[in-house]
């Protein structure tokens, strides 16, 4: 936690862009600015805000009620949608003719985690998912808190759920998650 490298292989100085792999730092926020407790979230809504899910019917319900908590509803995720990782789960939701909504994008817990911050806060929720939002500026900070990078807009580009997502050397990602569970 303190930086020091204690194994390594390959250049772990050149950027990366982590992805999902950093979810819990950017659900940080809903930790540190109260909206967890305001809304009373259990850990398994907790744990879907920082973790990638495959759409099945519990992790709908689980993102669903985030949302309900927080006195939104579904059409206020902006993460797109796609049919449900589970290929049985997608199956079944194409058998019933249903289509996906955003509740199965693998990022919806993320994003409800967002919205629950935002709504906390007095944010407008509307465009949340923009690098300037304050959700996002707060998931940036964060990020360079942990990892000890400079992320501008020069290593910023667009995770695949339609979040800024900032590029650092390997290195300072170890550093954040030794941080983080220490």
């Amino acid at each position: 936690a303190d930086g020091t490298v204690v194994a390594s292989a390959g250049d772990i100085e050149r950027p990366v862009f982590p992805r999902s792999a950093i979810k819990v730092f950017q659900g940080l926020q809903l930790i540190e600015s109260g909206a967890a407790d305001r809304f009373e979230l259990s850990q398994e809504e907790l744990s879907l805000a920082c973790a990638s899910h495959s759409g099945e019917p519990a992790h709908v319900r689980l993102a669903a009620g985030m949302l309900t908590k927080a006195g939104l509803g579904p059409e206020r995720l902006e993460c797109g949608c796609h049919w449900p990782f589970d290929l049985p789960v997608a199956l079944d939701l194409a058998r019933s003719g249903e289509t996906p909504g955003p509740l199965h994008n693998n990022c919806s817990g993320k994003h409800a985690g967002f919205l629950c911050t935002a709504v906390h806060l007095g944010e407008e929720t509307a465009g949340y998912v923009g690098a300037a939002h304050p959700v996002q500026t707060r998931a940036r900070e964060a990020i360079e808190n942990l990892t000890g990078a400079s992320l501008g807009a020069d290593v910023c580009g667009t995770d695949g759920c339609s979040i800024p997502t900032f590029a650092a050397p390997l290195k300072g990602f170890a550093k954040g998650f030794a941080k983080l569970v220490s």
